[in-house]
């Protein structure tokens, strides 16, 4: 099949053909292990016990989203037959997050284990108790009938690192059309085995369950995801592909805790969802024995830039990656023309991944996507010659001072660089008399102690914080991305 073929099926559709290909093999790995036959058994007895209760084409169900083999079947299930994952942080309970992010949204059904077993419940206050049997009641298949590549799939909310969190709709061709630009450029196949160590609410903790659908290898769902949890499940499971956040690949190599495992399985690594170094990058990659790919996207524009597998180091290291094959993207100045190459604007996308829009808002999604299609992401950067792409800040996350835009994103790269940091967040606070100032929250390496005059020596004058506050660890997001408004909060009292 060629890529436009492939985004005409959905999850359910390649779940089905590795069923019949490698059902008796190992798929989906948590406190219960599912085989591919068995997990698509449990998939089609879901379907029907949805299409039962009545959920089909357009229907919203809120999932409690668990970073678990069932928040997974149960997604898949609820998409086969036509209806719209509201996707839930496991954090909290349905209600009280659909609460918290402030959004109109108001699904007929929700499916959730916050009483104990999974439950389904319905429309004027039935339930019904959800099992996950692998017995083979017959095939679903024609409950997926109708359902089309375009219609909507889930609504997953951004993280809101640094404003309002925004309800973004991504349809069956969506979440697909990542894995099936990015999986031939890592050479991901069904050999590979992943670990899940992301929520799964989240498009980048998502997109490792939707890649091992797409290629048919198995993913393992560990319950702890601390370092040293994270590198037995590597040991034991043989695990080759990890996805995640900078912060999470720094903490595995943390007081060298990682030679006390064999992680030679390890193969390929995908880093984004924060800033890093190149020197970060490298050191991670040569102390793991792995091949980091660099990665840019958003809840917005699934996959937008990446690296391949056989790219030198030294390219890898570069930025951001190259666009995605099915990709296209503009750097745009203020003033709506294109920029050149080399020169700063904001980065503007188009590709399948790119989301439906917001819900219920036609008005924030025209402010997002314009006439002609371009999702104007609100990052900016540039193209280098080699046609890699740089972020290099977010436009709302521009510090002015004294009249003068500093990149926040800039700041940190210049701190990561010092020897010792391991993490750091820049954000502006307001200054009656420079309009904004640049305060840093900064992680160090065990041991290490903060030289100011280096940290001074290492900045512009202007990009120098007014005030460094050391801290164990950066506040984060439910997405494990930086939380800027909660860092802005620990500046926001007196020293």
């Amino acid at each position: 099949m060629n890529k436009q073929e492939q985004m005409q099926k959905n999850l359910y559709d390649y779940l089905r053909i590795h069923a019949q290909s490698r059902g008796g093999r190992d798929f989906l790995i948590g406190r219960r292990r599912y085989t591919f036959g068995g997990a698509l058994r449990c998939v089609n007895a879901l379907m029907k016990l949805f299409a039962e209760c009545g959920i089909g084409r357009g229907d919203l169900v809120a999932i409690r989203m668990t970073r678990t083999p069932e928040s997974a079947l149960l997604a898949v299930a609820i998409g086969a037959v036509g209806g719209v994952c509201v996707m839930t942080d496991c954090y909290d309970s349905v209600a009280g997050f659909l609460s918290s992010v402030h959004t109109q949204i108001a699904p007929r059904y929700s499916v959730t284990d916050e009483k104990g077993g999974w439950r389904l419940y319905l429309p004027g206050g039935g339930e019904r108790a959800i099992t996950f049997s692998e017995e083979d009641g017959g095939d679903a298949v024609a409950l997926r009938e109708g359902v089309l590549p375009d219609d909507p799939f889930m609504i997953i909310f951004t993280s809101g690192s640094t404003g309002k969190s925004k309800a973004v709709t991504l349809s069956h061709k969506n979440c697909i059309a990542n894995p099936v630009d990015a999986m031939p450029l890592f050479e991901e196949d069904e050999r590979d085995v992943a670990v899940s160590l992301l929520p799964l609410h989240h498009v980048f903790g998502f997109a490792v369950v939707a890649c091992a659908f797409f290629c048919g290898h198995s993913v393992v769902f560990p319950e702890n995801i601390d370092p040293r949890s994270v590198l037995a499940c590597i040991e034991e499971y043989h695990v080759s592909v990890i996805y995640s956040v900078p912060t999470l690949f720094i903490d595995l190599l943390a007081d060298g805790i990682y030679r006390d495992y064999d992680i030679s399985s390890l193969r390929l690594g995908l880093m984004a969802g924060g800033p890093f170094t190149a020197a970060q990058m490298l050191g991670i990659e040569d102390r793991l024995g792995l091949k980091l790919m660099p990665g840019y996207g958003m809840s917005e524009c699934v996959g937008i830039s990446t690296m391949r597998y056989r790219d030198s180091v030294e390219e890898r290291a570069a930025g951001v990656g190259r666009l995605y094959p099915m990709a296209q993207v503009r750097i745009v100045l203020e003033d709506g023309t294109q920029a050149a190459v080399g020169t700063e604007g904001e980065i503007c996308a188009k590709a399948p991944t790119m989301m439906l829009g917001y819900y219920g808002d036609e008005e924030l999604t025209a402010e997002a996507i314009d006439d002609e299609g371009w999702l104007h992401t609100g990052d900016l950067g540039y193209m280098d010659n080699s046609g890699i792409l740089h972020v290099s800040g977010r436009k709302k996350d521009l510090i002015i001072r004294n009249g003068n835009n500093l990149s926040a994103v800039g700041i940190e790269q210049k701190i990561l660089n010092l020897p010792g940091v391991r993490d750091v967040c820049v954000v502006g606070v307001k200054d009656e008399r420079e309009g904004e100032v640049p305060v840093a929250a900064i992680v160090l390496s065990k041991g290490v102690q903060l030289d100011m005059e280096q940290l001074k020596g290492a900045l512009l004058k202007n990009e120098q914080p007014v005030r460094v506050k050391i801290v164990d660890a950066v506040p984060l997001t439910s997405s494990a991305k930086h939380n800027k408004q909660a860092v802005r909060e620990l500046f926001s009292g007196h020293d």
